[in-house]
């Protein structure tokens, strides 16, 4: 059986290549390369009470890492990231992910995504918006990795483009649910 101490271990081994990698490029490798398991961050593995699980693992000046824990049928709205750089890996089950454009006061869709187990994304602002839902039956846990941690957002209605500013807030944070 693995030890808190190991699992600790993995995620700190985790953070550390992320601070010595500075490049967008060196820190998707460095993510798509991880090999982290669920069972290591058992300690921040929280569904959320009506939406999905946001539970903060680790926060510092160059990035943040955020467990996102999905029940069947849940989503994220259309946002962006404000100006950060998103490098999301699916640890298990299966995800989807919508991309958007933004003209003028529309939004458009350019692409959907299947984020499998074990498979890592990205998107910068640049790329445009994304929604990510969990469209199957069964559970499903990504890593997010931002850089530099994203204190707020915008969503936007897909119907008439329409923009709200939101807060990060989350389900747990550092281990501690909320």
């Amino acid at each position: 059986m693995i030890s808190v101490k190991q699992k600790l271990d993995s995620i700190e081994l985790l953070i550390a290549d992320l601070q010595v990698n500075y490049s967008q490029a060196q820190r998707i490798a460095v993510i798509e390369s991880m090999h982290l398991q669920l069972s290591d961050l058992d300690l921040y593995h929280h569904f959320g009470a009506s939406s999905y699980g946001r539970n903060l693992v680790f926060s510092c000046d160059e990035f943040e890492i955020i467990l996102m824990c999905w029940q069947p049928g849940q989503h994220s709205v259309a946002h962006d990231h404000n100006g950060s750089l998103c490098v999301m890996k699916c640890l298990v089950g299966e995800l989807g992910e919508q991309r958007f454009q933004k003209h003028d006061q529309s939004i458009y869709p350019i692409g959907e995504y299947t984020l499998a187990q074990g498979s890592t994304a990205f998107i910068t602002d640049e790329q445009g918006l994304h929604s990510i839902g969990n469209y199957s039956a069964q559970d499903a846990c990504s890593l997010h990795c931002y850089f530099p941690p994203i204190h707020n957002t915008n969503i936007y209605a897909l119907e008439n483009g329409t923009t709200k500013k939101v807060s990060s807030s989350f389900t747990s944070e550092y281990g501690v649910k909320k």
